[in-house]
């Protein structure tokens, strides 16, 4: 990485062009990022973890919306041609409006090109190009502040991090919304203030717009923030309103509202509850008056993204605060204006998604490549062979390695295990099958550390950063096939779906969810069932807004209500709401002179922790031997039924423990 002339001589903060082609040698480097971010984004994609709600979330619409494109087209002489399957998201045949479909779309038109219906290859494909793009987004922006130099650090930096290597394998819309934000961001700064007037700038300005209108597709409205928040500051803080002062940038709100207000409009117009549902789904998560994100109040959400940045730029994480501190110094060729961008970028988001209360892990990832930007030119300026010899430093940095990491990782081991010593559970890993992979991992990380360590001691910086970017590469071809399929390996959901996928035709369709469905059992089993009430009905009834209290009121009356009539009706929550519903259901009942109906446990999930496990009840005893409830679970049912009788100074005729199977005789 010798090679990188960083930017022509000028002063420090003097902003200037880097139009100029790159130097072969910066080509050949160009070329070795992208083909090992192909390598590793790809790498085995098709097996590893399992997919984690949020990644079934996506993959069970496209699926849906999948077979439904394909039956519309194969009945379109009959029935004719209808856009709706294009315009709404479903889930298990309910409309699902929490979000834009552009991440369904990506999957429907991977599976298309494929010739494959949606699996988990399809579902992950997506990300495994955006994460593509964006260390190549991240390596251009870069070079256009800081250099050729900086621009080799930044995209090997983010290839070979914890972000870009977890999740160009997850299937979550997320990875491409942050890919699609960036991209914005990085053409419109570029544009506006590192390219001379001219075609160029304004066809930059163009897929700037345009990217951002690509984004709302993908996920709105989070790009309206990500985009337009930092831009604005930017401008306002740099004084830049010149900008603006060009007849380009109407056609380029053109190009923002043309990729997602078609959709938007055509969606309120086949849903009639749309605006309803993305104000609850945007504004009120963001407020905090989403009933889900009520529990993000306590005061240590506030520093929830300090370690969520921590986390994904390993393992570069200790390099965050010199990278983030070290431009408000004047640095020779550096374009100031560009330097002030990314650190503006990263305030403003990270400010906004600590305030809001919805929180997330990959709410953070559009926040993520302007820290890379900056780690670029202190990475750059670390691991440069040309740094003032400082040998005391160089070797306690050695030796702290040495002893830092290897400790460090044997303390988590310590933690992993008594984490699943907690949480062992019948049918799940044991910790004999998961301390082997797990300590192959750490030996890796441990080995390829003190190597750049020692690499770094020795002055040979640049073999020293290449030691450790491919000690994440080869950490990372271990841990994915053989760690995370133990750490996410979603056996629960698994065996409930394949338990799902005995029942006969007439038991299918007598099922109902129990408030929300988790989408891992559904994606497994491709078994569909809808809430005993549909979401959107309810958020009618509420005038528009969640009400809580009014849903759960209504849904435990309708659930009542079918157990009592003479029509199998099955099903399926989770231990919580089993529990609650066998309790405060029964009590509430029982004040009210009625008997509760009688219920039997069809099924329930074998492995995992107790009080994790799915149920299947109905109110006709099953064909087979009734379960039985978890000692576990019976002892808190029991304990908040005489909490609850206690309370209410209720009669306790009714029995406590779930009812006893029928005799086989």
């Amino acid at each position: 990485m010798d090679t990188a002339n960083a930017r022509p001589a000028v002063a420090a903060g003097v902003p200037t062009c880097v139009s100029r082609p790159m130097a072969p040698a910066t080509w050949g480097w160009f070329i070795a990022l992208v083909g090992w971010t192909i390598l590793l984004s790809v790498y085995q994609i098709d097996g590893g973890a399992g997919l984690e709600p949020v990644e079934a979330w996506v993959a069970q619409p496209a699926r849906e919306m999948y077979e439904n494109i394909a039956a519309m087209s194969a009945n379109k002489d009959e029935a004719g041609w209808q856009w709706r399957p294009f315009v709404i998201p479903q889930f298990c045949g309910e409309t699902r409006m929490q979000k834009s479909p552009g991440a369904y779309w990506a999957v429907c038109l991977t599976s298309y090109l494929r010739g494959t219906e949606v699996d988990e290859v399809s579902a992950r494909i997506p990300n495994a190009i955006a994460a593509l793009l964006l260390v190549i987004t991240i390596f251009w922006l870069t070079r256009r502040i800081a250099g050729d130099r900086a621009a080799i650090f930044a995209g090997f930096a983010a290839a070979s991090s914890v972000m870009v290597l977890h999740w160009s394998h997850g299937a979550a819309s997320d990875l491409g919304v942050a890919t699609l934000i960036t991209m914005s961001l990085a053409c419109l700064w570029v544009a506006s203030e590192d390219e001379p007037p001219g075609w160029k700038r304004n066809t930059l300005w163009m897929l700037g717009y345009f990217f951002a209108g690509l984004g709302m597709l993908y996920k709105m409205p989070l790009p309206l923030v990500c985009i337009g928040l930092p831009a604005f500051l930017y401008v306002l803080l740099r004084n830049r309103w010149k900008i603006f002062a060009s007849w380009w940038h109407l056609l380029g709100l053109v190009l923002f509202i043309l990729p997602w207000l078609p959709w938007a409009l055509a969606a309120m117009h086949f849903e009639e509850m749309a605006l309803f549902k993305w104000r609850v789904e945007y504004f009120d998560r963001v407020t905090g008056d989403l009933p889900n994100v009520e529990d993000q109040k306590a005061w240590f959400w506030y520093i929830f993204y300090i370690g969520v940045a921590l986390m994904l730029a390993i393992p570069y994480s200790l390099s965050l605060p010199t990278a983030i501190f070290k431009p408000f110094r004047q640095q020779a060729g550096v374009n100031r204006n560009g330097i002030w961008f990314v650190l503006i970028w990263f305030a403003s988001l990270l400010v906004f998604l600590t305030v809001a209360m919805g929180k997330e892990t990959r709410y953070f990832l559009p926040a993520m490549p302007p820290l890379f930007v900056l780690l670029g030119g202190e990475l750059a300026a670390f691991f440069d062979p040309n740094r003032r010899a400082a040998p005391d430093r160089d070797k306690l940095g050695f030796w702290a390695v040495c002893v830092l990491v290897p400790g460090g990782l044997a303390a988590l081991t310590f933690l992993l295990h008594h984490f699943w010593k907690e949480n062992a559970s019948q049918g799940m890993f044991t910790w004999a099958e998961v301390w082997p992979p797990y300590a192959v991992a750490a030996v890796i990380f441990s080995a390829g550390a003190i190597l750049s360590a020692w690499l770094y001691l020795r002055r040979r910086e640049n073999a020293s950063f290449s030691a450790l970017v491919g000690t994440m590469w080869v950490m990372w071809i271990w841990v994915w096939p053989n760690f995370m399929p133990i750490v996410a390996s979603q056996a629960p959901f698994k065996d409930f779906a394949e338990q799902l996928n005995t029942l006969s035709p007439e038991h299918r369709a007598a099922i109902k969810q129990i408030a929300q469905q988790d989408p891992r059992y559904i994606w497994y089993s491709d078994v569909r069932f809808p809430r005993v009430i549909d979401q959107l009905e309810l958020l009618q009834e509420a005038g528009g807004r969640r009400n809580l209290d009014l849903e759960t009121r209504r849904v435990a009356e309708e659930i009542v209500h079918l157990l009592e009539g003479d029509a199998l009706a099955l099903f399926v929550a989770n231990p919580k709401h089993y529990i609650r519903f066998l309790s405060e259901g029964r009590v509430k009942l029982e004040q009210e002179g009625r008997a509760f109906p009688q219920t039997y446990l069809w099924m329930q999930s074998r492995v995992g922790r107790e009080d994790r496990r799915y149920v299947l009840f109905g109110n006709r005893p099953p064909d087979w031997e009734q379960p039985r409830l978890p000692p576990k679970l019976q002892t808190v049912l029991d304990r908040r039924l005489l909490e609850l009788r206690s309370a209410d100074a209720a009669p306790s005729s009714a029995p406590t423990s779930q009812p006893t199977p029928p005799s086989k005789e």
